[in-house]
């Protein structure tokens, strides 16, 4: 069969079974698959809307015939072909919040077709492409297509949160000769910086003296996907009223009794995007470093702010600017300041390239919670992932590519985080493509149906070239 005919033959099969596979991911779509802690119980560490969709899966690979296995509630697999070495395709059943439901123009835990696009949290991230990796395992079953190395699509519930999932399945499961992650983008991510999750914390100490003005609370979400976009401050003290008046035209001032609100808002944004919006503490630092007569809890709060953070969105004022010619540079995003009569808390995302190591991230980080004498407590490290651009696998993907699109396939690299980064010799590959709009963790995600039916063609294609 020549390589025309077989992709026409792709195109052919999914064109077919378009209405079916719709109709699958429909009731995947269906299940509102968000962590959640309160209904986990044995065999559903993350609740039991992901073992729901776990039992969904599971109940559709026994339907077409593939060999399913449950890892303990934390990942599924499903398989087919034969093999000592695997392929494996990693995808995630997990969803974020749907947030509020006024903001989408569709029910988001209902699927619905508009044209080109279909609507509902999960269609792009992930499980519209979960559900087109399933259906080209039906496709090689249904044509008898050789497999010399079998291909396992490995699912796992806590990619948006924790990743206990994947951690989980690698210390029982052995790694596969190759793999990929459609949790990205095309053309080809072949690096994930290093993510580092992190908090910076200070007890309130003792006051002989309140100063003129003090920081009597500070309010934000506790959200570290995403930048600081909303920030609430209560000021007290004789000059607390001429304080919130330097916010007047940045942000909403009033005065609640003998305390006095602040409310700064800015765009939200994912805090791997630091560069793209304002972030609410830098607002709130424009402010901030020219007032005086503060109390000493509230001075300490703003110097570590100025010192570390304001207007520093490569981590320069942290010591750890960093830049690589392949993977980009360093980001430092604030997600989340808190304050209260018993101390602050600040939240950071701190992502990082080749060239600097975590061992060096994390003593720089030590040293400054100690200099500014607050503790310093690490909620997350993800490992940077990089793979080269000449190995076989990137060698196959390149290829498959550029005869599916007619463009030349260049790698880039992502601060965001895949599957990808849990693999030996694995990226993150799609599914969407330049120019794509997904609306991914927002309201209203989206997947265009022609992107996604290019995507299969190549990842039929990477599949099948690996087989060889």
């Amino acid at each position: 069969m020549t390589k025309r005919n077989f992709s026409t033959q792709i195109l052919e099969y999914f064109q077919h079974c378009t209405d079916e596979l719709l109709n699958d991911l429909s009731g995947l779509i269906a299940i509102p698959s968000v962590r959640d802690l309160d209904t986990k119980s044995d065999n559903a560490p993350f609740g039991q809307s992901i073992r729901d969709a776990f039992d969904y899966l599971i109940d559709w690979a026994e339907r077409e015939g593939f060999e399913v296995r449950d890892h303990q509630g934390f990942a599924l697999d499903i398989s087919f072909g034969e093999g000592q070495e695997e392929i494996g395709v990693l995808h995630h059943v997990d969803v974020v919040p749907a947030g509020d439901e006024a903001d989408w123009i569709t029910h988001p835990f209902e699927l619905h077709q508009q044209g080109d696009l279909v609507f509902g949290r999960g269609v792009t991230d992930n499980k519209g492409p979960l559900m087109a990796s399933l259906y080209i395992l039906k496709m090689f079953k249904q044509l008898n297509i050789p497999m010399t190395r079998k291909i396992r699509v490995i699912i796992g519930g806590a990619e948006e949160t924790t990743w206990e999932c994947v951690e989980h399945y690698f210390r029982h499961q052995p790694q596969p000769a190759f793999g990929f992650s459609p949790d990205g983008d095309f053309p080809i991510v072949n690096g994930e910086k290093g993510i580092l999750y992190a908090e910076l914390q200070k007890d309130s100490q003792p006051l002989s003296d309140l100063g003129l003005c003090q920081i009597h609370r500070i309010e934000s979400e506790r959200d570290r996907t995403s930048t600081c976009h909303h920030l609430s401050v209560w000021f007290s003290g004789q000059q607390a009223a001429s304080v919130a008046q330097r916010f007047v035209g940045v942000a909403d001032v009033t005065q609640q009794k003998e305390l006095y609100r602040v409310v700064l808002t800015t765009q939200w944004e994912k805090s791997r995007n630091p560069h793209r919006v304002q972030n609410c503490m830098d607002k709130f630092m424009a402010v901030m470093r020219h007032v005086e007569g503060l109390d000493a809890n509230s001075k300490s709060l703003i110097e570590l702010l100025e010192s570390c953070f304001a207007d520093s969105i490569d981590g320069a004022k942290l010591g750890l600017a960093h830049m690589d010619d392949e993977m980009g540079g360093t980001s430092c995003c604030v997600s989340s300041i808190n304050l209260d009569e018993h101390g602050y808390n600040l939240d950071f995302d701190f992502r990082f390239p080749k060239g600097l190591t975590i061992e060096e991230t994390r003593t720089r980080l030590q040293h400054l919670s100690q200099k500014y004498g607050v503790s310093f407590t690490e909620q997350q490290y993800l490992p940077l992932s990089y793979l080269s651009p000449e190995s076989d696998l990137i060698q196959a993907m390149g290829k498959a590519y550029s005869e599916v699109t007619g463009m030349e396939a260049q790698c880039f690299s992502k601060g965001a985080a895949s599957y990808a980064r849990a693999l030996n010799n694995g990226v993150a590959f799609g599914p969407t493509f330049p120019g794509d709009v997904t609306k991914v963790h927002e309201p209203n995600e989206q997947l265009s149906l022609e992107s996604l039916r290019k995507a299969i063609t190549i990842y039929v294609k990477v599949l099948i070239s690996l087989q060889e």
